[in-house]
């Protein structure tokens, strides 16, 4: 009777595991649509980030003016560091933002400019999440008297 029991248990679990593991391969695919996974625009027009992030309100703050969006958007999920560091570098190059540095190992931090806009994106990816940070604010335009004293 136990044993019976013990092989049903082992096959009810095998069978799980295989079927998850069919879920990771069509995952990264396509959808049941046809579509890829899309990506979304949040409070910065001009900032896309993956689906496969989730937004932390709690640790997001935005401040609008009829001019400028500024402040900072944390997202979570489960994305490799590599792998979105290198959407950052494709997507917000076509949004017209140009790449000032990159900074890896430890965290990934790259940051971006467009116009008098920087943008800092800071990717962590722990044991189980990826916490992605998005700062956005106003860059100082250097006045003639400082670049004069140089």
């Amino acid at each position: 009777m136990f044993r019976k029991l013990g092989i049903i248990f082992l096959l009810f679990l095998l069978s799980g595991s295989l079927l998850s593991c069919a879920t990771v391969k069509t995952e990264g695919s396509t959808s049941a649509s046809g579509q890829k996974s899309r990506a979304s625009y949040y409070d910065f027009a001009d900032i896309l980030i993956p689906s496969e992030l989730t937004i932390d309100k709690k640790h997001s703050f935005v401040y609008s003016t009829s001019q400028l969006n500024v402040g900072i958007l944390t997202f979570k999920g489960r994305v490799e560091s590599d792998s979105l560091a290198a959407f950052f570098h494709n997507n917000m190059l076509k949004d017209g933002w140009r790449v000032i540095c990159t900074l890896k190992y430890g965290e990934t931090m790259i940051v971006f400019r467009k116009e008098d806009v920087a943008c800092v994106i800071t990717i962590n990816e722990n044991l189980f999440t990826t916490v992605l940070e998005v700062r956005v604010g106003p860059v100082e335009q250097a006045s003639s008297q400082v670049k004069e004293s140089r």
